[in-house]
């Protein structure tokens, strides 16, 4: 009956309060606001020439590019970049898209505008903590795991 009771009172001494649970939970921290609002507006002005794969990769070259405009260390392959940007001309399967020259020059334009939003929006996240940016970015790039990486090696 003892050790039950023990268990009972470190039960309820280590479960948070009634009133610590109806808190709303912590608001996101802004640098991940407004990744998601620049997200939400590639998405938008894309209006759907671009599949998810597409735009992922956009905000990737975006957010290197970013790193090598503002971390010491970092420089851009630009025959790795061409290879990653050229992806904009494949459909979702990989396949070349069948395109005349004004969707050709529409879907250029479209993709160079999202490529521009996703570095503007990775330079005003790094302009709030600059050094953690530069951090991460140097984590992301030893882990091996960064997609569409155009990082010079």
């Amino acid at each position: 009956m003892a050790i039950r009771h023990l268990l009972l009172i470190a039960a309820l001494t280590a479960a948070p309060s009634v009133a610590a649970q109806s808190k709303a939970p912590a608001a996101a921290p802004n640098t991940v606001k407004m990744d998601l609002a620049a997200a939400d507006a590639i998405r938008s002005m894309l209006d759907g020439t671009f599949d998810e794969g597409h735009i992922a990769m956009l905000q990737a070259l975006g957010h290197q590019q970013a790193v090598a405009a503002t971390c010491t260390g970092f420089e851009i392959d630009p025959k790795a970049f061409s290879n990653e940007f050229d992806l904009v001309y494949d459909d979702s399967s990989g396949k070349p898209r069948s395109l005349d020259s004004s969707q050709r020059t529409e879907l250029e334009r479209k993709a160079t505008l999202a490529l521009g939003m996703a570095f503007g929006a990775q330079i005003a996240i790094s302009a709030n903590d600059h050094q953690a940016f530069c951090q991460a970015a140097s984590e992301e790039r030893s882990s091996g795991k960064a997609a569409h990486l155009i990082w010079a090696k």
